[in-house]
């Protein structure tokens, strides 16, 4: 018989946060612990391994994973901009798992991003489901991408970059047997049971999409034939924007994956904010390759763009499987949530009223990690959601 519980705290003593959170999932999960997971704010990252003795010396023999962050969730709500802890705990028979956490030991020692696709490969499991929580200050997404896609056992990859509140550009990731700094950690899950997963994008396009006619190291030179930031300026200013600094907040670049049959929603598209311009060149620059003869299209950032959007996700999934989930993950934007709506719990009241009520947590990341049907993807300003059918 499964059981799935979680816990939550707000308590700024880390002894106290990680005691109040197991505490709480305790009572949903009695006996044994299979495995769990479990997110922290940055206000407990001095005494990350505290937390994990604490987690071992409770739950002998269970298998976990976890990661710092910008900002915890669980079904009790988000907690962000204040210390935050949040556990899961499962007791899931007809699921295996296989923990990872590790980083570069030495300098010529194999690399994180080897270590990880020897862990992978080592599973001889087709397509495991790998819930992932890579650094986001060290280490480089698209390493990771590059080696998850040539990983021979294909693994089903989700997940968010691990990070802290900004404040310091460091993250902790936590295993069973110790924590590491700047590394990675995951969990693998395999066995019988189903799972659906949601993107969602907090901007929709504007206007109509746009032909890159001349790029120039890498920067948007002309769109349509012409200047680049002479359109985003004249789109800047119709939506009301008084300087290019505070348009720069909200209006962002929308780009398919699929050049051929450009879409711009949901998993579909990313998001891609202006990371600066060049005056003589009247040239865009993007965190992302650009090539002449793809389109993109402008999409504005706001909370009506993303309730919309996480709407649409939501249907998806309710009309692909009308079954209320056993347990979720919520790999969420740091952009997200508070930030972008004003308030907090937006994205999860969203949730549970279409879905319905279950256990759930998460964590706000640097960027989010997801494998769509046109492969492992690098988003940024999104949403991705794990759901579980046992």
């Amino acid at each position: 018989m499964s059981a799935i519980g979680t816990g939550s705290s707000r308590k700024s003593n880390s002894v106290q946060a990680v005691e109040e959170a197991l505490q709480q999932a305790r009572m949903k999960v009695q006996g044994f612990v299979d495995w769990g997971l479990i997110f922290f704010s940055a206000e407990h990252l001095d005494q990350a391994e505290k937390i994990r003795q604490i987690l071992v010396e409770n739950t002998p023999g269970t298998q976990w994973a976890g990661c710092s962050a910008g900002g915890v969730l669980s079904e009790n709500g988000e907690i962000f901009g204040e210390p935050g802890l949040v556990i899961l705990l499962a007791q899931t028979p007809e699921i295996r798992t296989n923990p990872l956490t590790t980083c570069q030991r030495r300098e010529h020692s194999p690399s994180v991003a080897h270590q990880l696709r020897e862990f992978l490969e080592g599973l001889k499991c087709e397509e495991p489901l790998f819930l992932f929580f890579p650094d986001a200050y060290q280490q480089t997404p698209h390493n990771f991408i590059n080696t998850l896609r040539y990983t021979s056992n294909q693994p089903q990859v989700f997940g968010a970059g691990s990070c802290d509140d900004g404040a310091w550009n460091r993250s902790v990731q936590l295993g069973q047997e110790e924590i590491v700094e700047h590394g990675i950690s995951g969990i693998t899950l395999i066995g019988e049971f189903r799972y659906q997963v949601g993107v969602t994008q907090s901007a929709l396009v504007i206007g109509e999409p746009m032909f890159i006619t001349k790029v120039e190291n890498n920067q948007i030179i002309e769109l349509d034939g012409h200047s680049a930031l002479e359109s985003y300026v004249q789109a800047a200013v119709e939506l009301g924007f008084n300087d290019i600094e505070s348009a720069a907040q909200q209006l962002m670049l929308s780009f398919p994956l699929n050049p051929q049959e450009p879409q711009f929603v949901g998993e579909s598209t990313i998001i891609r904010h202006l990371s600066g311009i060049d005056v003589v060149s009247q040239g865009l620059e993007v965190p992302e390759l650009v090539k002449e003869g793809n389109v993109v299209s402008f999409a504005l950032r706001n909370r009506i763009a993303a309730e919309e959007d996480l709407e649409i996700m939501l249907d998806r999934i309710w009309d692909t499987l009308p079954e209320t989930p056993d347990f979720g993950i919520y790999f969420n934007c740091a952009a997200r949530g508070r930030p972008l709506y004003g308030e907090d719990d937006v994205d999860l009241k969203q949730i549970n009223q279409r879905l319905g009520s279950f256990p759930i947590i998460g964590y706000f990341g640097a960027f989010e990690l997801a494998q769509v049907p046109l492969g492992l993807q690098l988003y940024s300003y999104t949403g991705v959601l794990v759901l579980v059918y046992l």
